[in-house]
């Protein structure tokens, strides 16, 4: 079977270019390891709160808590691909139950929209574009720390939630066909998986967590990650065909990635150029690709810090005198 085509516009260098084709192979049982790994954290973060009450571990514990969430989210979007699991059932399945659901998201309305998204990376009608506002970089960096600083107070969340109930997107968003049994589906995900994380709380003796470490975070501090993340991988940068030149990538695992690029969605050329490639495949391929020197170098980063200083610049300085 031939490997499939990046989308690499007229780029004969890339499509010159074969990955391994082991790196297109899926291997469920990393999957599910991660899953494992991000309820262990969050677990984790809710003992540390629980055994040590402080404000310091509070904030620790929130988070860790936040960051495992947009985990969760990085795995919805794997299952979103058709990567997280062998089968299409099993894959939504778990998809929806075990990432989507306790976020209160729907893994279905998210694939339609995402793959719209990576069929005209940056063009007008990109629903990523529009939902984080990707479309006016570079910025003033007075404006960008006060969007920073909207999603940390929950301000962001809340913008975001009234525009979608509003209905600005409906026009951008592709419309998604449910049956009665799926969105019943996955209204039941949402609220039992949030039921028994409540209720485990609560049995343990602290159910003030929930509210405070698990639907705080993630109208606050969820939505910061998420941001800082969408900015890293296309903010400031044009629509083209050639997909490697409208995304970028930090080059190595970091203390940042770990926060805002959980699930190796940091390389994110690598994923654009080949959708059909499993998380914990891009290392790999990025590797090949930048041994062959096929990545822009400009595109490449070590970190989001560096990123956020280049999608922003400094108020101009009155002249002297």
């Amino acid at each position: 079977m031939s490997q499939p085509e990046p989308r690499a516009g007229d780029n004969r260098a890339l499509h010159a270019f074969a990955p391994a084709a082991e790196l297109f192979v899926a291997k469920p049982w990393i999957s599910w390891l991660a899953l494992l790994g991000d309820w262990t954290l969050i677990g984790a973060g809710f003992a540390g709160a629980a055994l040590w009450p402080h404000p310091l571990s509070y904030l620790l514990a929130a988070l860790l808590i936040a960051r495992s969430q947009l985990a969760l989210a990085v795995l919805m979007h794997e299952s979103a691909h058709g990567l997280l699991l062998r089968g299409q059932r099993a894959n939504d399945l778990v998809g929806q139950w075990l990432a989507a659901g306790p976020l209160f998201l729907s893994l279905r309305t998210y694939r339609a929209g995402h793959l719209k998204h990576h069929l005209q990376p940056m063009q007008h009608d990109d629903p990523i574009v529009a939902v984080f506002g990707l479309g006016d970089y570079p910025l003033p960096r007075g404006r960008l720390i006060l969007r920073l600083l909207a999603d940390l107070s929950g301000v962001g969340y809340c913008i975001s939630a009234w525009r979608f109930a509003r209905g600005d997107y409906r026009a951008i968003m592709p419309k998604v066909d449910k049956s009665p049994r799926q969105a019943l589906g996955e209204v039941l995900s949402m609220l039992v998986s949030n039921a028994l994380l409540f209720g485990l709380l609560a049995w343990s003796g602290h159910p003030w967590l929930y509210p405070g470490l698990w639907l705080l975070p993630a109208i606050t501090l969820l939505p910061l990650l998420g941001r800082v993340r969408a900015i890293m991988e296309h903010a400031g940068l044009p629509a083209h065909a050639d997909q490697s030149q409208n995304a970028r990538s930090i080059v190595r695992p970091n203390w940042q990635t770990f926060l805002f690029g959980p699930h190796a969605i940091h390389y994110h050329i690598e994923h654009h150029l080949y959708v059909r490639v499993p998380f914990y495949h891009l290392r790999r391929l990025h590797r090949q690709l930048a041994a062959r020197q096929l990545l822009p170098t400009a595109n490449l980063y070590r970190g989001y810090i560096g990123v956020l200083r280049d999608v922003s610049y400094p108020p101009l300085k009155p002249p002297a005198g």
